[in-house]
């Protein structure tokens, strides 16, 4: 069975905006998830890199993601 590889979609400065866009995918049937590491995003004391909020999604649904989040921007 192989793996699918989990790359990095977007960052984000706030949990909301985060959720909003999660949303969008996961009501369009693609699967995303928070890095581990977001909870330097969430409680920055942890750590002092300012990256932000991760969200992850599966590589092959990289390209369909980025169009789904730019079409709902476009609607909104």
């Amino acid at each position: 069975m192989k793996e699918e590889k989990v790359v990095s979609f977007k960052f984000y400065s706030s949990m909301i905006d985060a959720e909003v866009e999660i949303d969008v995918l996961k009501n369009n049937g693609i699967d995303c998830m928070l890095n581990d590491a977001t909870m330097v995003g969430v409680f920055p004391i942890f750590d002092d890199r300012e990256r932000g909020i991760e969200v992850m999604v599966f590589e092959k649904d990289l390209e369909k993601a980025k169009k789904l989040v730019e079409e709902y921007h476009k609607e909104v």
